[in-house]
């Protein structure tokens, strides 16, 4: 017969423990970031503990290996983005502005967003595996808008592969062509919309149009 245990009551410090823990990770991560823009991925571990002023040692009781703590601050740094990008969106309810506005502010990352424009820029190639539920989001808001016939489209697989390669390409051209404008980086949007199908008159509109404050 399964009998019930009594909890063990919580150590009084364990909350404290935990906090302090997770105070060091974050505190880990974002001398990683830091490192990673100025330096890019090919820093060693000894590189990155320095920076964060603790033993390799430290690093290891928090990440497997030195792949997997950079792996943590991109995701990170792609993460807080995120959370900044979505107050961009607040008020849009046309389904294809909700597509490309996250496009269009991604693409002005170095204006909004320095160091993580940095780190990306020093590792370009390997970027989209950091960007998590990012292209099942993207397949999940195309799948909708074509249920809805906003769009009317053929290989849709194919057309979310040239998207995402279309976007790094923008990206990259923003981060590393000093004489790229926002103009290019909503060319390239326009050029994703004509992706999906969309007139040529609709995606100027939708890829040229205001834009959120970027400096809140």
């Amino acid at each position: 017969m399964f009998v019930p245990t009594r909890k063990k009551p919580t150590p009084a410090n364990a909350g404290r423990k935990s906090a302090y823990v997770a105070r060091n990770r974050a505190a880990l991560l974002r001398a990683t970031q830091q490192l990673l823009a100025e330096v890019g991925p090919d820093a060693s571990i000894d590189q990155f503990a320095e920076a964060a002023e603790v033993s390799v040692s430290t690093i290891y009781k928090h990440f497997e290996n030195k792949e997997a703590l950079i792996a943590a601050a991109y995701i990170e740094a792609f993460h807080d983005w995120e959370l900044w990008a979505d107050e961009g969106l607040h008020g849009i309810e046309d389904p294809l502005e909700e597509l490309v506005m996250p496009m269009r502010l991604f693409l002005r990352v170095k204006k909004t967003h320095p160091m993580y424009a940095a780190m990306s820029a020093r590792n370009l190639a390997d970027l989209p595996k950091y960007f998590h539920g990012t292209e099942e989001g993207l397949v999940e808001h195309i799948s909708e808008l074509m249920k809805a016939k906003i769009i009317e489209i053929e290989s849709p697989a194919i057309r979310i592969r040239s998207i995402s390669a279309c976007l790094l390409a923008g990206l990259a051209d923003q981060l590393l062509n000093p004489a790229a404008t926002e103009k290019d980086a909503d060319a390239t949007v326009e050029v994703i919309l004509s992706i999906l199908g969309i007139s040529p008159a609709k995606a100027k509109k939708l890829a040229h149009g205001p834009m959120p404050d970027l400096n809140k």
